[in-house]
């Protein structure tokens, strides 16, 4: 009987801690490496919608069009670390031909995903994926540091028309008052990357006729997720 007492209490011990660990798991790092997208093979178009004001000169166009980018090929890059080569094309109609435009590249370390657009190596994802983490997406960089944050994390949400089961919103840059609108803010869903992204950078004026403030010089330009194969 005492043995048998001794034994149940050393399960319940091992029960409860059992239950503290799984408490503090993280997620599966594949879940969070999945964001990223960075599957051979796959690709993403985007429809992109690119507004650009200049009121006083009474410029005020907007420009429809769509990127693709094609997971190309996988290489071996200066530090020792698989990366894969990204193929970006761009149309203006979907009746229309692809035509290159850039040969990007990106790669995931154990902590991080860094991309590299326009020679910039940009940090555009850290491990693992949780609200509220911030980090500086320039650390690799010669650019000044800028603080990205996790606003939300692991959420269900609609982009276009498309639903996705689990989204991670990365704040890049943040400043909106009246006068001045600057915000770049990208999203990525599990299992597929980046499919939404906005850059405002706007200044406005006070218009007297209406009594409001609206956008008088500047480009507010937003991708979102057309289709995808993974």
């Amino acid at each position: 009987m005492r043995y048998s007492l001794i034994i149940i209490l050393f399960i319940g011990v091992l029960s409860f801690s059992c239950s503290k660990e799984n408490e503090n798991v993280e997620d599966p790092p594949n879940l969070a490496y999945s964001y990223a997208g960075l599957n051979l093979g796959s690709y993403i178009i985007y429809d992109v919608d690119s507004h650009h004001y200049n009121l006083p000169f009474n410029i005020d166009t907007i420009i429809q069009f769509q990127i693709k980018e094609e997971v190309n090929a996988a290489f071996t890059d200066l530090e020792g670390d698989e990366a894969f080569k990204i193929i970006r094309y761009q149309r203006d109609f979907v009746q229309h031909p692809w035509v290159l435009i850039d040969v990007w590249n990106a790669k995931i370390t154990a902590t991080n995903y860094q991309k590299v657009e326009e020679n910039l190596r940009l940090i555009k994802l850290v491990f693992p994926v949780r609200e509220n983490i911030t980090w500086n997406g320039n650390v690799k960089n010669v650019l000044a540091p800028q603080t990205y944050e996790y606003v939300s994390a692991h959420q269900a949400e609609q982009i276009g028309v498309i639903a996705f089961d689990s989204v991670a919103t990365v704040t890049q840059f943040e400043d909106v008052n009246l006068v001045q609108e600057r915000l770049y803010q990208e999203k990525f869903a599990a299992g597929v990357g980046l499919v939404y992204k906005k850059s405002r950078n706007v200044n406005n004026a006070f218009d007297s006729s209406v009594g409001l403030w609206l956008p008088d010089v500047g480009e507010d330009v937003t991708y979102t997720v057309n289709s995808y194969s993974n």
